[in-house]
This record gives structure tokens, C-alpha cells and sequence, in this order.
């Protein structure tokens, strides 16, 4: 883990953040539920734009593990905005490339993640989805004490093969 830096993508990171966006869509698409096609169409300046609201967010962030000067890894939550539902937030995107695994990257950038949600007003729990067959990534967040709470059979189809979703929950707060 030594010499990773963590920091917020901002705006100006949009060009960086994409490349990596696509390459985890292309090589893991059965990891996401958005496609390399659909992330491909979308326009630079809307990336920028969702970074920079992303930052200026109080419900909200991006971040990206460095290496260097090197981008090896990124992480985004979102806090759920109804009333009813702002206790909880959204782990989305997690993506560590093959040759940054087992570097603790992922590590990093999941307590980093955490430990900014511990400090976001009202958020009591973190939830996300991880593919049933995606081992290293449970475990990962099982190590974290996310638990598992349902499994979503045929969550997503890629190329015709469907995969199912466990759905995890890291209380941050007791009720």
C-alpha cells in the first residue's frame, strides 16, 4: 500500500477517470452494471460535470487512488437524497486494475471511502452489489464488515449469460 495517495476527483480529472471507467467496463463487464458502449456515448464534459458536482456534493464523491502520477484505482458513493432514504448510501464503481491488485489499492481507497461516509450527516449504513462469482471482491468487503443481505438472481445479462448480485450492508451507526 505504500505510495498510494487518495484524493477526490474534481472536474479537471475527467479525462483520466473516463480512461480508467472504460478500460474496467471493457475488461469487467460483467462487474458493472453500465456497458463500455453506453460510458463510451457519454460525452467529456458530462463526466467533468458529474465529478464537479460530485465534489461540490455533500452527498457525494469520487475518488482516485494514485500511484505516483500513475491513476490505479477509483471508488464513487452517493448518499440516497429522499427523506426516507438519506440514511443509507451507494458504493458504485469500485475498480482496481489486474496488475494494482493484491497491492492493497482496493483496501485503501474502500477505508478511505468509509471513512469519509462515517463523517457525512445522517448516513448511517453503506450499501452496493457485487457479481456472486466476483470471490475477491466479497471478500474484500466482507474483510470490512459488509454483510451480505440478499441475492438478486439475474441481476444482469452480459452477452446472454445472466449473473446474479449479492447485495451487502455495512451498518456505519446503530439505529
Amino acid at each position: 500500500m505504500t505510495g498510494i495517495c487518495i484524493r477526490e476527483f474534481t472536474g479537471d480529472d475527467a479525462s483520466e477517470f473516463r480512461s480508467l471507467r472504460l478500460r474496467a467496463l471493457g475488461e469487467h463487464p460483467d462487474a458493472f452494471g453500465s456497458s463500455h458502449e453506453a460510458e463510451l456515448a457519454v460525452p467529456i464534459e458530462a463526466t467533468a460535470e458529474r465529478l464537479s458536482s460530485n465534489a461540490e456534493s455533500e452527498g457525494s464523491f469520487t475518488l482516485g487512488a494514485y500511484r505516483g502520477d500513475e491513476l490505479v484505482g477509483m471508488v464513487g458513493l452517493v448518499q440516497e437524497a429522499r427523506e426516507k432514504t438519506r440514511h443509507k448510501g451507494n458504493i458504485w464503481g469500485m475498480y482496481v486494475p489486474c496488475e494494482e491488485q493484491g497491492k492493497g489499492t482496493g483496501r485503501a481507497l474502500l477505508a478511505r471511502a468509509i471513512e469519509l461516509a462515517k463523517g457525512m450527516p445522517g448516513l448511517e449504513q453503506l450499501h452496493l452489489a457485487v457479481v456472486s462469482r466476483n470471490r475477491r471482491a466479497r471478500e474484500l468487503y466482507a474483510s470490512f464488515d459488509f454483510e451480505t443481505y440478499g441475492v438478486e438472481p439475474r441481476a444482469l445479462c452480459v452477452g446472454g449469460e445472466y449473473l446474479d448480485e449479492e447485495h451487502m450492508v455495512l451498518l456505519l451507526r446503530d439505529a
